[in-house]
């Protein structure tokens, strides 16, 4: 299976956009694939049979303030509202959930641990069986320690993955965060299985808002290109919003290379 390209955006308008771009599908940067109303669904799947592009990744459809680990969250309370929201977003051809909010998955910093990593395995277990009867997979971000303090490197993803111990939980791998979860280019083939996604974007910009890559920033991008061709990926690359049709062909040219 061939590489296929997405693009992030912060509002569904710009779906139309990338796919003039030539880009595959896009990835909102937020649960955008909720704000369609039920009316709006077919038309939105209409445009997408004309030759849009389908909103193939999403982020986890839970509010900004929700807090996976957090004492008093209930699981039960969010089953019925995730499982209908993952229909809707599978209805507009999202297979990908990815949790990529750190602010989430935090632990307390005093005390003892296991019972909120619990909730947290809990809950994905939970979000993996409803999504599973729509085709699609959940994927966790390992983020570094300045974003959280849980899941902060591929080995505790990875083991984490064993624990919940469904198929359709992955790992979604980002370029700018691999310095700050310590996982060097050797080591991709080691996790091949698991990764599910992928996000390329410049990582000498690490704070706020991600960047595409371009020429113009004279990174070296194809060490990084080469391991995960090497380890035989071949799933989705999601390039930044502010990617263009000029950028998506400088990174597909350097995969093609």
């Amino acid at each position: 299976m061939a590489v296929q390209w997405g693009k992030m955006i912060a509002d569904l308008s710009q779906v139309g956009r990338a796919a003039a771009e030539g880009f595959d599908f896009v990835q909102p940067v937020r649960d955008l694939a909720v704000d369609l109303g039920e009316e709006q669904i077919p038309q939105y799947n209409a445009r997408t049979d004309e030759g849009g592009i389908p909103l193939r990744v999403c982020a986890l459809p839970l509010p900004a303030d929700a807090r996976v680990t957090q004492k008093g969250f209930n699981i039960y309370v969010w089953a019925e509202h995730l499982t209908k929201t993952a229909h809707r977003m599978a209805q507009q051809g999202c297979s990908k959930l990815v949790w990529s909010d750190g602010r989430a998955r935090v632990l307390p910093a005093e005390g003892a641990t296991a019972g909120p990593e619990e909730q947290a395995r809990q809950f994905l277990s939970m979000l993996c069986r409803a999504t599973a009867d729509f085709g699609m997979s959940v994927l966790i971000e390992p983020l570094g320690p300045r974003r959280t303090n849980f899941l902060n490197t591929m080995k505790e993803t990875g083991n984490f993955l064993a624990r919940v111990g469904v198929d359709n939980l992955l790992i979604s791998i980002s370029l700018r965060e691999l310095r700050s979860i310590g996982l060097s280019l050797s080591e991709l083939r080691r996790y091949r299985q698991q990764i599910g996604h992928v996000q390329l974007d410049n990582p000498e910009i690490y704070e706020g808002a991600r960047v595409c890559p371009d020429p113009a920033d004279r990174y070296d991008y194809k060490p990084f290109i080469r391991a995960l061709k090497d380890a035989g990926y071949s799933a989705d690359i999601t390039l930044a919003e502010d990617a263009d049709a000029d950028r998506l062909s400088y990174c597909r040219g350097l995969w093609d290379e």
